[in-house]
């Protein structure tokens, strides 16, 4: 897909939050503008590729960016999902808190095959930060990867 000043436009019309400070827990997701429920407040100009890495492959990387992936990246299957554009491509979605009332669910269950995409479960005001609950992902590895989660 080209993407041109048209496709640019309805993106950012479709652009909802930002990084901002947030109450929980250093950069968190906040609305920009209200969000109404049932959509996806992350929406993409081009679809992302997954190529999933094992932690053999992490050890070729530097270590900064091994440790990053296994920040950002929830692990299932004891490997990392990682979109195929790089962590310089990683947007807002990435910085979601996790909270146990979460207003964000995911649409797909696992990070598997592509993008998963998320979906508002309630209309989100401008200001409040985005949240979803990092127990819904499929990870095998998240109260190792989380030390928060219980």
């Amino acid at each position: 897909m080209t993407i041109n000043k048209n496709k640019l436009i309805q993106n950012l019309s479709e652009t909802y939050c930002s990084f901002g400070v947030s109450k929980v827990e250093g950069v968190g997701v906040i609305a920009i503008r209200d969000i109404p429920k049932g959509i996806n407040p992350f929406p993409t100009i081009i679809a992302e590729q997954i190529i999933p890495l094992e932690e053999k492959d992490l050890l070729n990387l530097p270590v900064e960016i091994a440790e990053k992936i296994k920040q950002l990246i929830v692990r299932c299957d004891k490997r990392y999902f990682m979109y195929s554009l790089g962590l310089n491509s990683t947007g807002v979605r990435f910085h979601l808190n996790h909270s146990e009332n979460p207003n964000l669910t995911l649409c797909a269950p696992q990070f598997k095959n592509s993008y998963a995409s998320f979906k508002t479960t309630k209309k989100i005001k401008k200001g409040e930060e985005l949240f979803w609950n990092y127990k819904t992902s499929g990870g095998d590895n998240l109260k190792k990867q989380f030390k928060f989660l219980k």
